[in-house]
């Protein structure tokens, strides 16, 4: 199988997965629109005529603005991505541009095959020598707890026809890269980090970064130190919150199941430099991914997500929230 045969798969699978989610939401459209002519004649009885055109015209309103609203969002998002796309295919290897793409401020030369691996960005994917089935299967399985039993089997039976036949496409890097990378993983004296602003590549010496993190640690005033490790006691206590939630009835059991704690990891905290502030300080990041908690966490922010900006105690970022205190005065009690 050539490179444009796989690549034609992959586009078939990504169109079908597309397909659905546009039936999917189509499905929630048609709910919700039930939902709101349900309601309105239920709320048309009860109000007068008077109120009843007040609220008609104050929801068309409502519907106007956040729809010129969340079009002029996507309008920007669209543009952003178009914008990212021209510039990367357009990104020539040039020692200028890498300047701007790496930052090095270790002790190490890099080579032009280190820098050129280097300036695509540690975002960069590189063609894997196998087909991701796993991924594939996940994902798949995702979109089809939205379907109808029928549609999910017709689904599931498209995607496992397209893997069987699917072969790993051509390596998107050439083999001085691909040695350039083992190098790089090689070296125990650098740390290759991302920047904390920009897509910028940083390599540091470890010996500094670990100095500059001790520093950071060492502050008793933000860190304190631990006896033991308290993962065990946190793991009993969210696990009787989420029984105490399945025997009340508030969570289905499939949903107990994907709560549940399984993975014992212990967030680990790594830090990105500020290359855009002098003495290139660091900015501490705790890493939550297969903790105790992740799963929970994942799960209520995307009930958080939906209500997040629309109160009036919401603070955009920090030059609102200096706005915001400009004016506030705090008695001396």
């Amino acid at each position: 199988m050539n490179t444009r045969h796989a690549k034609d798969i992959v586009h078939r699978a990504e169109t079908s997965l597309l397909s659905e989610r546009i039936h999917v939401i189509n499905g929630q459209l048609k709910s919700l629109q039930a939902q709101r002519e349900t309601l309105g004649s239920e709320l048309k009885e009860v109000l007068s005529a008077e109120k009843w055109d007040a609220f008609v015209q104050h929801t068309r309103d409502t519907e106007r603005r956040e729809f010129e609203k969340t079009k002029d969002r996507q309008v920007k998002k669209f543009s952003s991505l178009l914008s990212k796309s021209l510039d990367d295919k357009n990104c020539a290897v040039t020692s200028d541009k890498s300047n701007k793409w790496i930052v090095n401020i270790s002790n190490r030369q890099l080579d032009e095959h280190e820098t050129s691996v280097l300036q695509r960005g540690l975002n960069y994917a590189i063609t894997s020598r196998r087909i991701p089935v796993e991924n594939f299967i996940i994902e798949t399985e995702k979109a089809c707890r939205f379907l109808e039993p029928d549609t999910a089997d017709m689904l599931r039976n498209e995607v496992v026809d397209i893997l069987r036949k699917a072969k790993p496409t051509q390596s998107n890097i050439t083999k001085k890269e691909k040695d350039a990378i083992t190098r790089l993983k090689q070296d125990i004296s650098i740390q290759v980090l991302p920047a904390d602003k920009g897509r910028a590549t940083v390599i540091m010496d470890k010996a500094d970064y670990e100095a500059k993190v001790r520093s950071l640690l060492d502050d008793e005033k933000t860190y304190v130190k631990l006896d033991k490790d308290p993962t065990q006691q946190y793991k009993r206590k969210l696990v009787s919150i989420l029984s105490r939630l399945h025997d009340e009835k508030k969570l289905s059991e499939q949903l107990y199941k994907e709560l549940y704690p399984m993975a014992e990891k212990i967030p680990r905290m790594y830090c990105t430099p500020k290359v855009h502030k002098a003495g290139y300080p660091l900015r501490p990041i705790v890493d939550y991914t297969g903790s105790i908690c992740y799963n929970t966490s994942r799960f209520l922010a995307d009930i958080l997500n939906k209500v997040v900006g629309k109160t009036e105690h919401h603070v955009k970022n920090s030059k609102d929230l200096v706005t915001t205190l400009t004016d506030l005065t705090v008695d001396d009690d």
